[in-house]
């Protein structure tokens, strides 16, 4: 007959779970689930058709009224792209900075910051200047650019169809491309003003260009001589526009730089001989040329 011991301790509870082994690891405590930041493109409110017809993409006045509220699905990494300007960025940032998302939000990209100085690509207003400041790249012998485009510019006051960028878009950016490249690398040196005149101008377009990141790049194709000893350069380039590897447009332009002072005077004579044309009573000379 099996009888119970009144004397003897009740092993307590503990003592009847199995300790863990030397080789047990303890389990570890759950960590909180890292969320990827999700790639999203800011545009401005002129692409708002582009905006709401593509996932990724938000215009910047959408954004912030999400900022605001809170409303964010997921951490989000900005790339800051076509239409917003220099001062609604800094507007964005400060909104980021003032939302309940501030930790959830990061600017990955605004290639607006580098916008090319106006005296490089003869611009009053710094809304109308559409690449960024020009770099030679040594290796591939060639200069590159962005386009930034403001949607205050010139080029987007009217016609905007609010998916794909205008053509005349594209014939201002390597208009600028090829006056900064050369103000820059072959004019600054030098230390006086400069005219430009063009000479020959083709564009094709290969496929639409959307408001999306673009690269811009500009090769020296020829160097032509100089040959009544100005100082002037004349200069034959190409200029390609790329937008996720591929060439969307190129350009080929022949032009020339001339020294301000004399080109001025020629031109200033041209103008008036046209006019003595017109008007055949009036004297090809100005007062200023007797």
């Amino acid at each position: 007959m099996f009888t119970v011991d009144p004397t003897r301790r009740k092993a307590p509870l503990t003592d009847l779970v199995d300790a863990p082994s030397a080789n047990e690891v303890p389990a570890l405590a759950e960590r909180p689930v890292q969320v990827t930041p999700l790639p999203l493109h800011v545009v401005g409110d002129k692409f708002v058709s582009f905006a709401g017809e593509n996932p990724g993409v938000i215009t910047v006045s959408n954004l912030e009224r999400l900022l605001a509220q809170d409303a964010l699905e997921r951490p989000a990494a900005l790339i800051v792209g076509q239409g917003v300007s220099l001062e609604r960025l800094t507007l964005l940032e400060e909104r980021i900075r003032q939302s309940p998302a501030r930790d959830r939000v990061s600017i990955q990209e605004a290639r607006i910051r580098d916008r090319c100085p106006g005296k490089y690509t003869h611009k009053h207003y710094d809304r109308n200047t559409i690449i960024t400041n020009p770099f030679k790249d040594e290796a591939e012998n060639l200069y590159r650019s962005y386009l930034v485009l403001d949607d205050d510019c010139a080029e987007m006051g009217d016609h905007v169809t609010g998916h794909h960028l205008q053509g005349v878009v594209f014939f201002e950016a390597s208009r600028q491309m090829l006056l900064a490249a050369t103000e820059k690398f072959w004019l600054e040196q030098i230390g006086r003003p400069y005219y430009f005149v063009l000479n020959e101008y083709n564009i094709t377009y290969h496929t639409f260009g959307f408001p999306l990141p673009t690269d811009i790049t500009m090769k020296v194709v020829a160097e032509r001589g100089d040959t009544r000893q100005t100082g002037a350069v004349f200069l034959d380039i190409k200029v390609e526009f790329f937008q996720v590897g591929v060439c969307i447009t190129e350009v080929f332009v022949k032009y020339a730089a001339f020294d301000k002072a004399l080109l001025s005077a020629r031109e200033g004579l041209l103008s008036r001989l046209a006019l003595v044309k017109l008007a055949p009573g009036l004297s090809p000379l100005n007062e200023i040329d007797a």
